[in-house]
């Protein structure tokens, strides 16, 4: 497996944690840990997928160590629980 391959399984991880620990809602607060714990993962690896998803505005920090799914970050996480949470097919 890629390096790519395995960035994009922990960030789909990491998505999927913060939908379902939200109950599939948008600006609902979650602890930062609880995501972690969840997709058991280091925490420099917790991290940089959690800078992945805020840097494209799917999450966003509300307070020390809480995040939460943006409106936006919840239709993304929807389309990806639609399809069972795999990758895009690549042309």
């Amino acid at each position: 497996m890629g390096v790519l391959e395995s960035i994009d399984r922990l960030d789909r991880e990491f998505l999927r944690a913060v939908y379902e620990l939200a109950d599939k809602r948008a600006k609902s607060n979650i602890s930062f840990a609880e995501v972690r714990t969840k997709v058991g993962h280091s925490e420099d690896e917790a991290e940089q997928a959690c800078d992945f998803w805020t840097d494209r505005g799917i999450v966003e920090w509300t307070s020390l160590g809480h995040i939460a799914l943006t409106h936006l970050g919840l239709r993304r996480a929807q389309r990806l629980a639609e399809r069972g949470w795999r990758p895009p097919i690549p042309f």
